[in-house]
């Protein structure tokens, strides 16, 4: 099932609709890729696993002027706002306020658009497949603090901390025993940033040591995090199949 759509699309704080119409074909959910494997000795086969492909979203549009001497402009803003070297935030009309990371690839034809031609089709290729939502930011004290990722998928959070003084300092999923544990001499004017993602600490934005143990850590539904000491502001995005 694929749906329609006839309204508002953001790209990269672009938003194309002031230049043109545009309507969407997507996919409820992106690709699934299922990979199983035969067995000597019996019949059918194995299932070893699934994961979700990128894939490629097509938008068709047509300029929002019926004078050919606008056309020119517009296309060359069209590319302007389309343009982006890396993935970017794509703003689909029925779903305002979730996003995917897309780039616009492939060939535009933007050179198409003319009045004998008034429609062509941009591609954005979708790599990541989770939708992208709310930004949520909670601020902790040492000890216990309870949250809500929110979303239906797991996400990274990025902590900045100001610990008490000391040699270590620890962040911890109390619900699964996943920890980050810094292991450096720290004052009361450290400044720790730890980002779960890109699996790296800093303090005082330099770079800083470990535990050999320790796990950068997703988190899912309700969590119940323990901070060693200091304070912290925890920040992350909701993620959405």
């Amino acid at each position: 099932m694929r749906r329609n759509q006839h309204d508002r699309i953001i790209f990269n704080g672009n938003d194309l609709s002031k230049l043109v119409y545009c309507k969407v074909r997507r996919p409820i959910m992106a690709d699934v890729a299922t990979t199983f494997e035969a067995v000597p000795g019996r019949h059918g086969e194995v299932f070893k696993g699934a994961f979700r492909s990128g894939y490629d979203l097509p938008v068709e549009i047509w300029l929002r002027s019926e004078d050919r001497r606008d056309v020119a402009d517009i296309r060359h803003k069209l590319a302007a706002a389309l343009w982006s070297d890396e993935p970017a935030p794509l703003y689909l009309p029925d779903d305002p306020t979730r996003y995917l990371m897309a780039i616009a690839t492939g060939n535009t034809d933007l050179d198409e658009i003319t009045d004998d031609c008034p429609t062509t089709t941009v591609t954005f290729h979708v790599g990541d497949p989770d939708f992208y939502g709310q930004k949520r930011r909670v601020d902790a004290s040492a000890g216990n603090v309870f949250i809500r990722a929110g979303g239906n998928r797991p996400t990274h959070m990025k902590v900045t901390a100001k610990p008490a003084a000391g040699s270590k300092w620890q962040i911890t999923n109390v619900d699964t025993g996943e920890f980050v544990a810094v292991n450096t001499t720290l004052t009361q004017s450290s400044t720790i940033e730890v980002d779960m993602a890109m699996e790296r600490v800093t303090v005082n934005g330099h770079d800083a040591p470990v535990s050999i143990d320790s796990d950068f850590f997703e988190i899912d539904g309700r969590c119940r995090l323990n901070i060693t000491s200091g304070t912290a502001v925890l920040e992350w995005r909701e993620r959405w199949l």
